[in-house]
């Protein structure tokens, strides 16, 4: 029972200091380290005198001897808890406005850009714009149509139409007045018009507006 607390207490003392001879130092120093196992253990014997040597893996200790192992590095200790947080710090004021920067230089002027490509002609404008006029007797009690028409190749910008004095504009009434069409295109004006009893008739006339195109 001695001789195996002496080996125990000889094996925790080689964790800190190894007591061997130059001849086992020097073995167990070799090139291929063969007394550390796989695990990273470290194999050792002891004998009564509390003196260690190191021995390769998987040998057998000496009769007088106690078999030893000891890893290399120690286990690893548990986390420390952990540290206080440090107070904020105030916050600083702000600092003054930094100056305004001087204006920049003024750039090249750019190169002309290209010519744009020609837009589409325009609607063919107006030219020679006159009034045509036509004027007939409306008898009494008669209904009659007046119609201005423009000379061909012209179209009717407007029109309209107007009784002469106040007599007949008291007698005299316009039935319609509209433009004359040759299919969507006006080419004159036309009114209607009914003499309800000045006598013994009065003039009604009608105007277009005319005008060449192109």
């Amino acid at each position: 029972m001695t001789f195996i607390r002496r080996a125990v207490s000889a094996a925790a003392a080689a964790a800190v200091v190894l007591v061997a001879t130059s001849a086992d130092f020097a073995s167990a120093t070799g090139g291929e380290q063969s007394y550390i196992a796989a695990d990273g253990t470290i194999q050792g014997c002891v004998n009564s005198s509390g003196h260690l040597r190191l021995v390769e893996v998987g040998s057998a200790c000496r009769s007088h001897e106690q078999s030893v192992t000891w890893a290399q590095t120690g286990q690893e200790g548990p986390a420390g808890p952990k540290g206080d947080t440090g107070a904020k710090g105030d916050t600083g004021d702000q600092g003054p406005a930094g100056p305004a920067g001087r204006q920049g230089d003024t750039g090249a002027q750019g190169p002309a850009g290209p010519t744009g490509s020609q837009g589409p002609a325009g609607a063919p404008g107006l030219a020679g714009v006159h009034v045509v006029t036509v004027s007939k007797n409306v008898g009494v009690l008669d209904v009659v149509d007046v119609a201005a028409t423009c000379p061909d190749g012209e179209i009717a910008t407007g029109g309209g139409w107007y009784l002469p004095g106040s007599d007949a504009q008291s007698y005299g009434s316009e039935l319609h007045s509209n433009p004359i069409l040759s299919g969507t295109t006006p080419v004159g004006w036309t009114a209607g018009f009914l003499n309800g009893g000045y006598e013994p008739y009065y003039t009604a006339s009608v105007y277009a507006i005319c005008a060449k195109t192109g």
